[in-house]
């Protein structure tokens, strides 16, 4: 795909865009990219970089070797679920290992997703059977897949995950590190919040709030803004149906583009690529009015100050 496939004039210019939020592999779920073939993506579309997320492994190394093949620089985290050992400080400090010229490639550690209880919660309530929903993989069952009642949640609310948890957070405070909320729970993200500021962290980003989990509402999110966390808002959740870009344009209003970030949370066979998501996102927003400038902001200037970049 080339930057002229992908911008026209009904859309939005991607160039120096950074996706926060983009799934990867190989892991346990089809994904549409590897690191080597994104890195090649996102050179040919002019985005400034984006995040490797997977459920299953830290990402950091991944981006290493894409950056040793292509020359392009991409973005590691990791994803406290069961397969890094739940709030394992232990994962986080290994995830920092990959590095080059003295930095590390992680940059991102999510919270739990498919282990989070609000998840397996939400999940058992839609009727799904398996903590990695069959949708996710084309509608057969992963091999990594585990029935939802034989995962033990993860509550970081838990007595027993406090002492780890602040752990962490005096890791991704230490080596400047964001802090993603995964699949969390409402009242676990406010938990979070509060804790993640007394320890020092910096960056923090509720994760596609309108999703089930955390289904944080818009006064919610406001609140939590102006206590300094960013606010994801992702192209997926439209293009499932599940938000308009009405709706999305009207928290970006509330919320404020300076605290708001515009992901897309793709990375998925049958979905869109990073960079044309990217480019629909903005399109919408702006035929919602939102100002360019807001929408440059959300996608462009606050990615790139939470990578460091």
């Amino acid at each position: 795909m080339s930057t002229s496939d992908i911008i026209t004039d009904e859309t939005f210019d991607v160039a120096g865009a950074v996706d926060l939020h983009v799934h990867c592999g190989p892991e346990g779920i089809p994904r549409r990219f590897d690191a080597v073939s994104l890195a090649r993506h996102v050179e040919e579309a002019g985005l400034g970089g984006v995040v490797l997320k997977s459920h299953m492994a830290a990402t950091g190394s991944w981006a290493q070797m894409a950056h040793d093949v292509t020359g392009v620089r991409l973005h590691g985290s990791v994803v406290l679920n069961h397969y890094a050992g739940g709030i394992n400080p232990a994962a986080v400090r290994a995830a920092l290992g990959p590095s080059a010229d003295g930095e590390s490639y992680l940059k991102f550690v999510w919270l739990p997703t498919v282990h989070a209880a609000a998840h397996l919660t939400a999940r058992h309530h839609e009727g799904e059977q398996y903590d990695i929903p069959p949708e996710w993989c084309g509608g057969t069952v992963s091999p990594v897949a585990r029935a939802i009642g034989e995962v033990e949640p993860i509550n970081v609310l838990a007595s027993h995950l406090r002492p780890l948890l602040d752990e962490v957070l005096r890791i991704a405070a230490d080596h400047d590190l964001v802090l993603a909320t995964g699949h969390a729970g409402r009242d676990e993200v406010f938990y979070v919040m509060e804790r993640a500021h007394a320890l020092g962290v910096r960056k923090v980003i509720v994760t596609h709030p309108c999703y089930d989990p955390p289904a944080i509402g818009v006064s919610e999110l406001v609140e939590l803004a102006d206590a300094g966390a960013y606010v994801e808002l992702s192209f997926i959740l439209v293009d499932m149906g599940l938000v308009s870009f009405a709706e999305t344009a009207a928290i970006l209003r509330r919320v404020g583009a300076n605290q708001t970030i515009l992901s897309t949370d793709v990375g998925q066979v049958d979905r869109a690529a990073p960079a044309e998501a990217l480019a629909r996102l903005g399109a919408g927003l702006l035929a919602e009015g939102i100002p360019l400038a807001d929408v440059d902001t959300a996608m462009k200037d606050n990615p790139r100050f939470l990578v460091g970049r």
